[in-house]
């Protein structure tokens, strides 16, 4: 009997003890920032990357080409350290490190780390890190700027059409390599890029921007040229060193949602 009231004794302390511990907790997010890869590296096919620090708040880039981008992932702000794969099904070449490297993120912002650099010569592949703005534009406006990713300075003329004459004076005027300018604001409506050479007047790339597709009643806008508090970074690209790539080229990628804050739906 002694021995019964012992263990009932024990199952109700234990129980009780259970009930005190069993609160609630409010789970809390470490400092983090939103972050996007963008591929500038023209001298090989394509690549993965990867934080190995950590798993959680940890953006990664899978089978990642030249001139292409991912899109924006939360990220722990701290001393973060990554890796860049070949992307291959081959084990014996997709272990292989194009590039260990270890990044400070900073907290409560958006930006781009944009791989530049040969693949193909030692210690010269590298992230620059690009700050993104999440500002909104005037009201009826978007918000444009543009990105050198080639190894020149570069002038980038803000026109109507691809065939539009180049204005008087470039609109990004003697952009350096790897730099990015500061955001211009124009109202909604159709837009592109043309990019020269500095002191050149010959056209090496021209791409328009992507118009904003037709939204059902009810849905919030999607980014586009037509939709007022989109901004983007248009981003200009050398000539690839391998594959078909020929020409320089360049490519609109989106840093704000018009619905990034305070958005009606149609």
């Amino acid at each position: 009997m002694r021995f019964s009231r012992l263990v009932l004794l024990s199952i109700v302390v234990g129980v009780a003890a259970a009930c005190e511990s069993d609160k609630v907790t409010t789970p809390s997010t470490p400092p983090h920032s939103d972050m996007r890869f963008i591929s500038a590296v023209s001298d090989t096919g394509a690549v993965d990357i990867r934080f190995i620090d950590q798993i959680d708040l940890s953006p990664f880039a899978n089978t990642l080409g030249f001139r292409q981008g991912t899109a924006y992932q939360p990220v722990e702000a701290k001393s973060r350290r990554l890796r860049v794969f070949p992307t291959s099904l081959n084990i014996a070449i997709t272990q292989q490190v194009l590039l260990d490297t270890t990044i400070t993120i900073p907290d409560g912002q958006r930006f781009t780390l944009m791989l530049t650099g040969p693949s193909r010569t030692a210690g010269q592949l590298k992230f620059v890190m690009i700050s993104d703005d999440t500002q909104a534009p005037a009201s009826g406006q978007i918000g444009i700027r543009m990105v050198n990713a080639s190894t020149a300075p570069v002038n980038g003329y803000l026109v109507n059409a691809v065939g539009d004459a180049l204005p008087g004076s470039a609109s990004f005027a003697n952009v350096a390599s790897y730099a990015a300018t500061a955001y211009t604001t124009r109202a909604t409506g159709a837009a592109a890029l043309r990019f020269t050479d500095v002191g050149s007047a010959t056209v090496n790339a021209s791409v328009a921007g992507p118009a904003s597709p037709a939204n059902v009643v009810g849905e919030l806008p999607a980014a586009g040229l037509q939709s007022a508090g989109t901004v983007f970074s248009v981003y200009y690209f050398p000539k690839a060193r391998a594959g078909s790539v020929s020409a320089p080229g360049a490519v609109w990628f989106v840093d704000r949602n018009p619905c990034d804050g305070p958005c009606t739906s149609n």
